[in-house]
């Protein structure tokens, strides 16, 4: 399907009929092939919602920051008609998740954020080392994006009230001290660190990035 916002078009791939929204973001550089798997292990009473983020995969090209890549997401769910839907956000899909609740409080009822860090150096110093050097051959904006942002007041991730479930590899690209920051800050939320994972192989894997998660978002199922 394709949703035509204010400033980008957006494509999205849909899966499933139920009646309980869930959508899943992709990361950096990345696209919605990324959940292509999805489909295999989704129960009936989901229906899967996957973009891709402006500049990515079949959306158009529009200027990239973390800022506009909440109010497409907002914009996507009002102009679906989704009702509160659950956020699954992978890297820069989880920063999107975080903005979105702290810019616009209500508009999803739980998220999972997998490998999202909400400050540059949350990442640990080699990862920042080779996005520097990247940067500096290629130019491009969206390893741009990752060197100069998120930038989240601690105050405002204090307000978050929606249920979080933050993930994270064992040997993710984002420091543990500051995944287990920002599991501190939002209150209520869970953590779980993945053992021998990486930032992104238990994502890629759609059936083992289910399995992590299938129990916390089957509960907004038991609630509708």
């Amino acid at each position: 399907m394709r949703a035509d916002l204010r400033y980008v078009s957006v494509n999205a791939e849909v899966y499933g009929d139920g009646d309980i929204p869930v959508l899943f973001l992709h990361g950096n550089g990345e696209s919605s092939k990324i959940f292509s798997n999805i489909p295999k292990y989704l129960p009936e009473r989901y229906k899967a919602f996957c973009p891709d983020t402006r500049g990515h995969g079949k959306s158009t090209y529009a200027p990239l920051s973390y800022d506009y890549f909440a109010d497409d997401l907002k914009e996507f769910i009002e102009k679906t008609g989704l009702r509160a839907p659950v956020v699954v956000g992978f890297s820069d899909g989880g920063i999107t998740a975080l903005k979105v609740m702290v810019k616009y409080p209500g508009t999803i009822s739980r998220a999972v954020l997998c490998g999202a860090n909400f400050a540059p150096d949350g990442l640990k110093k080699s990862a920042v080392r080779l996005f520097k050097m990247q940067y500096f051959l290629f130019r491009s904006e969206r390893i741009r994006l990752m060197l100069e942002e998120p930038v989240f007041e601690e105050k405002d991730l204090e307000k978050i009230d929606v249920p979080v479930l933050i993930l994270a590899g064992e040997r993710d690209l984002v420091r543990r001290e500051h995944t287990e920051r920002l599991h501190s800050l939002i209150k209520g939320s869970e953590l779980k660190i993945i053992p021998g994972e990486g930032h992104s192989g238990y994502v890629r894997d759609n059936g083992k990035l289910f399995s992590e998660i299938k129990d916390f978002i089957g509960r907004q199922a038991d609630m509708g």
